[in-house]
């Protein structure tokens, strides 16, 4: 496995151990800086989640290379952090964390894996095309259907259910529904990186790093990035970046829901004078009906005491 250089957190922090922290983390797995900085830091770490997302054992895996290394100098607020690998030197992993509402999410997703599925340069052989699959780890409720801790998108045809090509993918990993896990996602360890992103509390992090001493410089790394200065800045304009756009969407919405409650209001108000009107017609034929019903009754009446006078 490739790591690539990275400008570290002060030496001091070093000194610090998760061991020795309590209470709440501020910035947790779920921060996508946090998590690309950690992945692509520890190469423990980056193994065992390319392992638990596809399935495979350590021995499987020769060799990982992070294609979008991160530089904490140069990181943008608004930067995008999804983790591009290419694993075996034969499969590309684009692994994005989606931790804020995004309507849409769907079609972004899949220009994100078309885009990573687009590798060759002009001029090369379709053979160099390698197999590509799009990672989402969520707490969102993106899709309406039944619900799913980890579920798998593919190519395939809408009758026969045949795959058109294993060569593309998406699978989404959904926290929220850690209770939904089938005993493979246990065996493959995707139920212990879900607790290891859900966590919120340092006890959290040392109850499950008991489990896998082997991360125990995940949660170091985590808490690097929490009390280092620097790291701290970065991620604090991240949130806060992320918050004003959120706000920023809300008011959108607020103020378009304001511009079309007027508009709607108006045309209940419109609809209500139809009413109206409708409700005055239909009482206008309900009266013409009686008369006609009455009229109705005089003819018959009429026509009973002419048939009796003519009996007579």
């Amino acid at each position: 496995m490739l790591k690539e250089d990275i400008k570290e957190p002060s030496k001091e922090t070093k000194k610090l151990s998760y061991k020795d922290a309590s209470g709440e983390i501020q910035y947790t797995l779920r921060s996508d800086i946090v998590f690309h900085y950690t992945m692509q830091k520890s190469d423990k770490a980056l193994l065992g989640l390319v392992c638990a997302l596809r399935g495979i054992k350590p021995t499987d895996v020769k060799s990982i290379l992070v294609e979008n290394p991160i530089d904490l100098n140069n990181i943008g607020k608004e930067s995008v952090m999804d983790l591009k690998l290419t694993l075996n030197s034969g499969v590309i992993m684009n692994i994005e964390l989606q931790m804020y509402t995004d309507k849409f999410w769907i079609p972004r997703s899949i220009l994100y894996m078309c885009r990573a599925f687009d590798c060759i340069k002009e001029g090369d052989d379709y053979s160099k095309l390698k197999k590509t699959v799009h990672y989402c780890i969520t707490d969102q409720d993106l899709f309406n259907a039944e619900p799913e801790f980890y579920a798998k998108y593919a190519l395939l045809n809408k009758r026969t259910y045949e795959q058109y090509s294993d060569m593309i993918g998406i699978n989404v990993l959904q926290l929220q529904y850690l209770e939904l896990a089938t005993q493979e996602d246990v065996d493959n360890d995707l139920v212990y990186w879900a607790k290891l992103f859900k966590a919120n509390t340092w006890e959290e992090i040392q109850t499950l790093v008991q489990e896998r001493e082997d991360l125990a410089e995940v949660a170091d790394m985590i808490l690097e990035l929490n009390t280092d200065n620097q790291a701290k800045e970065i991620l604090e304009g991240q949130r806060r970046y992320r918050e004003q756009m959120a706000s920023q969407y809300a008011a959108g919405c607020i103020d378009t829901e304001e511009k079309y409650r007027v508009k709607l209001e108006e045309k209940d108000k419109v609809i209500e004078e139809k009413d109206k009107r409708l409700e005055a017609k239909d009482e206008v034929i309900e009266e013409q009906g009686k008369e006609l019903d009455a009229a109705n009754q005089t003819i018959a009446d009429l026509r009973k005491q002419l048939e009796e006078l003519k009996k007579k």
